[in-house]
This record gives structure tokens, C-alpha cells and sequence, in this order.
């Protein structure tokens, strides 16, 4: 019944039912005070008895008193100045004593006459006690008077002997009546008492029942109320810390928002503010995940816009590149030829930015089953890209093979790297690549001496690189971060940064997983992922550590790459290149890899292979 109350008719009711308690007993202590007060009928009845008690000897006290007056008359009598003027002065003294005595004693006859007593009081009391009495005072008027009037002396004491018998028959009724009011006024009072006590008694237990009552339904009430709220926070904690955030993050990773995730409802078995405020919460939810929705339509929109934005400029610079490489290919003129070098380059550079805003958006990779691409000619790829490429120094990388479907990303990864390697490296020193196979893939490594990161930092941006984010504030300063870490996880990649052996700078290790790798004897038609790799010379015995968010640990030196002492550079201007020239080849080591081809031929095979998967799309879209 509680739970279909408001809370504020529960407490009302818990304020009223102390208050309640309080009346009742107000009310019976009133009662039970009424009875022993003057208005009350157990004082009424108390003061009945006690004047029972004087009424009945106050007769017997009038006629005692008319007695003794009768006495001292009949004493001046038998004295010799007995009737002299003194003494007939007293006689008549005594003589209105007595019929002021008479007075009363009739009067209290009278009232005795109008109790309903029982018959033998009536009788003893009534009938022999009063007629005694009135004799007596018969004889005092028909005997007394008239011998004192004669001043005989033997006649007045001849009176008073005669009295003497009425008056003794007179006690003897009055007695005989109080033998019975002394225990009728004992009883009255006893009564009175019990009356009260009886009236004490009820209060106090109505007021002990009403206090245990209004002790239950506190609890009662207490529960009804905090049960319900302690469940409502319990409810909206985990809405608050786990249900929303979950289904928010499923609207927003989901590929469809058509259909908006629900939370289950807050539910409150009351009718009262209780169940309002479980709506309310309700309410909150639904527009919350309703939000979260828009927000993710308003996301996808956005990056949908950024792709297609992306896509268009990847095609004009695609097609920018081919411009450039037919005007190069017919180029003659030196210096003309390294501006042209120059805007290839820079192009190419823009349309990195261009791939990486596709990776930031979310686009999908194009899935082309492309031939296994060399995993030298994918940083020498990476290479082509990076403004700065003449302060990387390229060592031994490997003879492992990238599949198609992955070396685009994996030189767009390696190209961001590199960027940031030279970019806070001194212009006068060398960053350093090489490789190596090791137990569960392919190792590469990207050596610079230049500031360096605290190991908090480290720690920072090695979470960055493996996890993919949504953006914040400190991710627009970090968009390269943004981008490898979208990279890597797209294909399994570890990448951890740790400072450079000999304490100064940073080294960059990427992991290619096996599953992305294939042997380079398994030729370039199906691309078979990497089974088995030899171990080669130039191998190292154990892996390069990479745990992400743990200190950075010393990388041990790969063969021919790196130094204790970083080696410095001639400051330069963009070197001049020439068509199908190469960069400086690796040292020379023990197992012979695959002929080493131009960073400028490898970044051509795939400006050609990128133009024409855009052709390619652009005739799918018109279709």
C-alpha cells in the first residue's frame, strides 16, 4: 500500500503518527486526571464518602454537645446561686447552645433521610437514632424548660435523668450505622483509586502501543524510500560507468546507426517521485545514446566528405605525378631537370598528407592483389617520400618480400617515421634503417641522435602508437602518431619507440608479422605468406624487445646500421638526381640479397600502380 503513496504522504504520515501517539495519551491522561479532580466522579465519589463519614457523626457530635449542655444546666441547678441572676444568665446560655445543636442535628437527619440507604442503616440510623434524638430534645422543651422556668432544682435534675436514656439509645443507633459507612467510605476510596491507576494504566499502554507502531511504520516508510533510491544510484552507477559508455561507443564504431542501441529502463515498482525520477534517468539515457547516434551520423558524414576531399586530390596528384615523370623522361636541361626533381618530390610529399587523410577518416584500404614487393623497395618507397631523405642512411634491410595488399601501408608507415626522424634530428646527422628476420617476423629499425624523449614521454607515445584513439585535443598535435597507429593496427604491426643506443635520440622498431611476409624465393604470382624464413648472416640470434608501456629497453645494434657515436653529415642542399640513378648501396655483407632498386624506381611502379586503382575506382563509381 506504501508504494503507491508519494514519498511526501509516507512522511506525513510518519509525522502524524508520533503526533497521533501523543493526542491519544494527552487524551487519556485527561481523562484519567479528570477522575481524580473536583469534576470527576472518582473525587465526586471520595467526596461523597468523606461527607458520608461527617454526616453520620455529626448527629451523634450535635446531640453529644446538647448532652453535655443539659449536664453543666443540671450542675447550676444543684449549686445554691444556681437560679441567682448570674446563673439563670448562664442556664440560658447553655439552653441556645442547645437549640442551636438541635439545629443542626435536624438538619443532618433530614439529609441522612434523603440517601437511599439500606434498610438496616435506614433503621438504625433513621428510625432509632433519629427519634431517640428528637425525644431527647421533646424532653429538653416539655421537661427541662419548665423546671427551670419553676427554678426546682430536683425537678431539673428529676429532667436530666430522664434524658439520659434517649440520649444512650441515640449513640447506639449512630454507632450502629457507622459500623456500616466506614467500610462504604473505605470502599469509595478505594475506588477513586483504582479508577485512576485503571485510567494510568491504559494511557501509558496506548501510548507504548502507539510508540512501537510509530517504530514499525518508520521502518516500514524508511525502507519503502531508501530501498528504492539505493537501487536507482546502484542502476545509475553502472549506466554511468559501463552500459552507457559501452553503448555509446557501439553507436559509434557501429557501421549502421539506423538502428539505435537501448539501455535497459530504470524501473521503480512505486507510483511516487521515486518512479518520476526513474523516468527522468530514462529519459536522459534515450537522449544520451539518441546524441551519441547524431554524433556518429555527424562523424561518419565528416569523414566520408574528408575521403572523398582525399580521393579527389590523390587523383590530381596522381595524375600531377605523371605529368611531371613524362616531362622529366624528356628533360635534357640539368638544372631545369632538379626543379622538376623538386616538384616531384614535393608533390609526392602531398600526396602522403592526401593517403594520410584517408587513414584518418577511416577509408577502407583498396584491396589489390598486387605481386610481393621487396621489403628494400618498400623503405626506399618510404624514402621517396620524406623531405629530408638525404639524411637517411640506408643499411642492411633484409630479403623478405611485403605482400601487395599491405606494402602501401607499410611504406606510408615507415614514411611517417622517418619524417619524424629527421625532422628532430640535427640537419648534420644520419639516420640510420636496417632489418633483420626474426622468430614471428620481419624486423625494422629507424635510428636517430637527435633530442631524444623522456621515459614518460616514451611511455606516452608507445600507447599512441598501439592503440587506436578517438581524436582529442593532444591528437592534433600528433596526427603522425594518429597515423601509424591506424596503420600498424590494420595489419598487425608493433611499433615501439626507445632511445638510441648510446643514450641520445630515439630508435623506431616496427614489427611486420609473418602474416604479411613472404619468402623471397616464392616468386610474385600468388604472393603465398611467409611460412618459414632461413636465418641468414646478417641476422641477429634475438629479437629487437617490444612491450608497449614499459620502459624503453637498449636496442641491440644491428649489423652495419648503427653506431655508439652518431656519424655527422656535410650540410647540403637537395641533391641532384637524374633518372634512373640509385642511392648509395648497403655495405656489402655475407648473404647476397636481391639487386637493389632506385628509390625513384620504386616510388614510379607505385605512383603507376596508385594511378591506376584510382582510374580504376573512378570507372566503378561512373558505372
Amino acid at each position: 500500500m506504501l508504494r503507491r503513496l508519494k514519498i511526501g504522504e509516507r512522511l506525513n504520515m510518519l509525522i502524524a503518527l508520533p503526533l497521533l501517539a501523543l493526542v491519544a495519551f494527552a487524551t487519556l491522561a485527561y481523562f484519567a486526571v479528570d477522575q481524580a479532580s473536583v469534576r470527576g466522579d472518582s473525587y465526586k465519589s471520595l467526596r461523597t464518602a468523606l461527607d458520608l463519614r461527617a454526616d453520620t457523626s455529626a448527629p451523634s457530635a450535635n446531640l453529644l454537645e446538647s448532652w453535655a449542655e443539659v449536664n453543666r444546666i443540671g450542675v447550676l441547678a444543684a449549686s445554691p446561686d444556681g437560679f441567682s441572676d448570674s446563673g439563670m444568665r448562664r442556664i440560658q446560655d447553655h439552653l441556645a447552645v442547645i437549640q442551636q445543636s438541635r439545629v443542626r442535628f435536624e438538619a443532618a437527619m433530614s439529609w441522612w433521610a434523603g440517601q437511599q440507604l439500606d434498610e438496616t442503616t435506614n433503621q438504625q440510623l433513621l428510625q432509632v437514632g433519629r427519634d431517640a434524638g428528637t425525644e431527647f430534645f421533646q424532653a429538653i422543651d416539655s421537661k427541662l424548660k419548665p423546671a427551670i422556668d419553676a427554678q426546682d432544682a430536683a425537678a431539673v435534675l428529676a429532667a436530666v435523668s430522664a434524658m439520659e436514656p434517649k440520649y444512650e439509645l441515640q449513640q447506639a443507633g449512630v454507632e450502629r450505622a457507622l459500623v456500616w459507612a466506614v467500610p462504604e467510605v473505605n470502599a469509595r476510596e478505594k475506588s477513586a483509586a483504582d479508577d485512576v491507576t485503571v485510567f494510568l494504566f491504559y494511557a501509558s499502554a496506548a501510548t507504548a502501543l502507539l510508540f512501537l507502531l510509530s517504530l514499525l511504520f518508520s521502518v516500514v516508510v524508511r525502507r519503502s524510500i531508501v530501498d528504492p533510491i539505493r537501487g536507482l544510484a546502484t542502476r545509475a552507477r553502472s549506466v554511468a560507468t559501463e552500459e552507457l559508455p559501452a553503448a555509446v561507443l557501439a553507436t559509434q564504431e557501429s557501421a549502421s546507426v539506423d538502428a539505435v542501441p537501448r539501455l535497459p529502463r530504470f524501473e521503480v515498482d512505486a507510483n511516487d517521485e521515486l518512479a518520476e525520477l526513474g523516468a527522468s534517468f530514462n529519459a536522459v539515457q534515450d537522449v544520451a545514446l539518441d546524441l551519441a547516434a547524431e554524433q556518429a551520423i555527424a562523424r561518419r558524414v565528416v569523414s566520408e566528405n574528408l575521403v572523398n576531399i582525399a580521393r579527389r586530390n590523390q587523383n590530381l596528384l596522381g595524375r600531377t605525378l605523371g605529368f611531371i615523370s613524362s616531362l622529366e623522361q624528356g628533360e635534357r636541361d640539368a638544372e631545369a631537370l632538379d626543379n622538376l626533381f623538386r616538384i616531384d618530390h614535393l608533390t609526392t610529399r602531398m600526396r602522403r598528407n592526401a593517403q594520410s587523410l584517408l587513414v584518418l577518416a577511416g577509408a577502407e584500404p583498396t584491396q589489390l592483389w598486387s605481386p610481393p614487393v621487396p621489403v628494400g623497395d618498400v623503405v626506399r618507397a618510404a624514402l621517396s617520400e620524406v623531405e629530408n631523405y638525404s639524411q637517411v642512411d640506408l643499411g642492411d634491410l633484409g630479403v623478405v618480400g611485403v605482400v601487395g595488399t599491405a606494402a602501401g601501408d607499410v611504406s606510408h608507415l615507415l614514411a611517417e617515421l622517418l619524417e619524424n626522424a629527421t625532422s628532430f634530428s640535427p640537419p648534420t646527422s644520419v639516420v640510420s634503417v636496417a632489418g633483420r628476420t626474426v622468430a614471428d617476423g620481419h624486423q625494422l629499425a629507424i635510428f636517430d641522435y637527435g633530442l631524444g624523449m623522456a621515459p614518460d614521454e616514451l611511455l606516452a607515445a608507445n600507447r599512441r602508437l598501439n592503440q587506436v584513439a578517438a581524436f582529442d585535443r593532444e591528437s592534433n598535435k600528433l596526427l603522425g602518431f594518429q597515423v601509424v597507429a591506424r596503420l600498424a593496427a590494420r595489419h598487425d604491426i608493433k611499433v615501439m619507440l626507445t632511445t638510441t643506443p648510446g643514450g641520445q635520440g630515439v630508435t623506431a622498431v616496427v614489427r611486420l608479422p609473418r602474416s604479411i611476409l613472404v619468402a623471397p624465393d616464392t616468386g610474385s604470382a600468388d604472393g603465398t605468406p611467409l611460412a618459414d624464413i632461413p636465418s641468414a648472416a646478417q641476422r641477429l640470434s634475438e629479437p629487437l624487445p617490444l612491450i608497449a608501456g614499459t620502459p624503453a629497453p637498449t636496442v641491440l645494434p644491428l649489423a652495419g646500421s648503427a653506431s655508439e657515436a652518431p656519424p655527422t653529415i656535410a650540410p647540403a642542399a637537395l641533391t641532384k638526381r637524374v633518372p634512373g640513378a640509385q642511392l648509395p648501396q648497403p655495405t656489402a655483407i655475407d648473404d647476397v640479397g636481391p639487386p637493389v632498386r632506385s628509390a625513384d624506381d620504386v616510388r614510379s611502379t607505385l605512383a603507376s600502380l596508385q594511378r591506376g586503382l584510382d582510374r580504376g575506382r573512378q570507372q566503378t563509381d561512373e558505372d
